[in-house]
């Protein structure tokens, strides 16, 4: 079973990215709006990730890099046929690791509330619990810190 993520930059990889986040984060949600040419996803500070697993594309998070040490995850989707597989898990720990990479400490998320306990089990702290989508975030530790 070959997992990985990888940074969104073909056509392709762009209609399976949004097409994942159209149908888990809005038309699951019964929600409409969702914009693919939105310009945040074309921000050269922003990072589009793709997870495939065995080439499927599966899920999709964005991270947004700053001038600090604090990432953002966005927008973070698992198809629902493959949830509750550890799968997003895996998902969270390369984000962590690419993240490291990338010099940062700290990662924030606005979850949605019915993620904040899955973002609890992977060691995610709650900052601000009465928004509509609570703000929570991790340190992240790494011998890589520093190189990136």
């Amino acid at each position: 079973m070959a997992i990985e993520l990888q940074q969104v930059k073909e056509a392709e990889d762009w209609q399976a990215y949004h097409a994942i986040r159209r149908h888990v984060l809005f038309e699951l949600r019964g929600l409409d709006g969702y914009d693919d040419n939105h310009p945040d996803e074309h921000d050269a500070s922003h990072i589009p990730l793709l997870l495939r697993k065995d080439g499927v594309a599966l899920g999709t998070v964005r991270l947004d890099l700053s001038n600090g040490a604090t990432g953002v995850v966005r927008l973070v989707a698992i198809m629902p046929e493959y949830q509750r597989q550890g799968l997003g898990r895996i998902l969270m720990s390369e984000v962590e690791r690419l993240s490291t990479k990338h010099g940062l400490c700290r990662l924030e998320v606005h979850a949605a509330p019915d993620a904040v306990r899955f973002y609890e089990k992977l060691g995610w702290v709650m900052v601000d619990a009465g928004k509509s989508s609570p703000l929570m975030e991790k340190d992240i530790q790494s011998s890589n810190r520093g190189s990136g």
